[in-house]
């Protein structure tokens, strides 16, 4: 099939979701305000064409060979009644931790349960589906959910903005510390899938919390999709550590947009990991916009196989004396590919501003290959900016060294890879969840 054809298809197969979409929430007696935000989406969906290779963000990823008509993006599991009723890996997930914490499940396109604890209750943290928040919390969600994320960034993003189902709701008030993570376990079930949630995360005046949110599937031969949108308001003084772990199977195609905006003195730390998936785009831009506001930014992709990481960054800097750091590493074996296209901005005025960026990269085959793409726009003069990217092989006197010690090839490799991401895997806020990561790599080492 042609490459015109194939868009011809998949424009015909995203009408038929977008006035299926509609009708559906109208069954659902959704509230007005809500379903004409999903109608406003559908008709910018409409208009706009799929990216494509003309587009600098795009150049290097290309969605295009993906049908859609054979995705389902209404699929809805059984309520789960407790945790018995998750699937099997998430129990996993959860097994090894100790402490408690709050959860919320979406299942294909919907969530299968929430479970908030009687210690966020007290303390008046809101956790819950974004279905229910948008029914029982609008007034703190209406002005904010949308508001970073425009609905024309391109069709990708309006179709899951039309289209959105599952996803959740954090709200903490205003000088709380919540004294429980919160845990958002995304699961598809099979192939064939299409999940489009959004999730909105708030932090008033001197708050902090914590938030993971895994990412996972087992693999299958047919592709899924998933378009998630995630918004964080991190309020004046306060401070959220949110970590972002996908790993998907490997018939996934992942497109999300996260967008972060800080207020004054406020404080993210975001970890973002992609080990899954066939084919990876993920886009997260951090606003800092009061002065003492602060970013920092971890992260790593790890492929193997035919695997395509693509990951852009955007460190925006709106207000003096505000600071970001961010590191990004990868590492690569067999076929696989990475991109990384970050960009520091300093907006006219924003001066004493204090900004790092830097991309590793480590290549464990010749056929491997990873770009990176650092770069600069700085409209100050009175700041501190620095950017920075190395692509290179293991180190051979490193790998000599290790095998001289009685080590295999492999397991020399290992520890050399494990010693590479340890810096990241060590801010991850989980531990079991720190363990598990460690498996997956020693796993995809070999």
């Amino acid at each position: 099939m042609t490459t015109a054809n194939l868009e011809t298809k998949n424009t015909t197969a995203v009408a038929g979701w977008l006035a299926a979409a509609e009708t559906r929430a109208v069954a659902a007696n959704e509230p007005a305000w809500v379903l004409e935000r999903r109608r406003r989406a559908a008709r910018v969906a409409a208009a706009l064409p799929f990216p494509g290779r003309e587009q600098e963000l795009w150049r290097r990823t290309d969605f295009n060979a993906l049908t859609l008509d054979g995705l389902d993006p209404f699929a809805v599991a059984p309520h789960a009644r407790n945790l018995d009723d998750l699937p099997a890996p998430l129990l996993e997930r959860l097994a090894g931790e100790t402490g408690p914490c709050a959860l919320v499940a979406p299942r294909d396109s919907g969530v299968v349960l929430e479970q908030t604890h009687p210690t966020l209750q007290r303390q008046g943290v809101i956790v819950c589906s974004m279905e229910r928040a948008l029914r029982e919390h609008a007034e703190q969600v209406k002005p904010l959910l949308g508001s970073l994320l425009a609905t024309d960034y391109d069709r990708w993003t309006a179709i899951g903005e039309a289209l959105h189902s599952g996803g959740a709701f954090v709200a903490v008030p205003e000088g709380v510390h919540a004294e429980v993570p919160v845990r958002l376990l995304q699961w598809l079930d099979a192939e064939d899938r299409l999940a489009a949630p959004r999730t909105l995360v708030v932090l008033g005046e001197g708050a902090s919390i914590t938030v993971s949110e895994e990412m996972l599937s087992p693999s299958g031969e047919s592709p899924s999709l998933q378009l998630g949108a995630t918004e964080v308001f991190v309020g004046a003084g306060a401070k959220l550590t949110f970590a972002s772990l996908q790993d998907w199977g490997r018939n996934v195609y992942h497109y999300s947009n996260a967008r972060a905006r800080i207020e004054r003195d406020g404080e993210l730390q975001w970890i973002q990991v992609m080990l899954g998936g066939r084919m990876s785009k993920a886009n997260a831009w951090y606003n800092l916009d009061g002065e003492g506001a602060r970013a920092f930014v971890h992260g790593f992709m790890f492929g193997d196989h035919r695997q395509h990481f693509h990951l852009h960054t955007l460190q925006r800097h709106l207000k003096p004396h505000t600071t970001s750091d961010l590191l990004i590493k990868g590492c690569l074996k067999d076929r696989a590919r990475s991109v990384y296209q970050g960009l520091i901005q300093v907006a006219e005025g924003a001066q004493r501003t204090d900004a790092y960026q830097a991309n590793r990269n480590l290549l464990l085959s010749e056929q491997a290959r990873a770009d990176s793409i650092p770069g600069l726009e700085i409209l100050a003069n009175d700041v501190r900016c620095t950017h920075g990217a190395t692509i290179g092989y293991v180190d051979a006197e490193q790998l000599y060294y290790l095998m001289t010690r009685g080590l295999a090839e492999t397991a020399a490799k290992r520890l050399i890879v494990e010693a590479f991401f340890e810096p990241v895997l060590e801010r991850i806020p989980l531990a079991h969840v720190r363990e598990q990561l460690r498996d997956e790599i020693a796993r995809k080492i070999g």
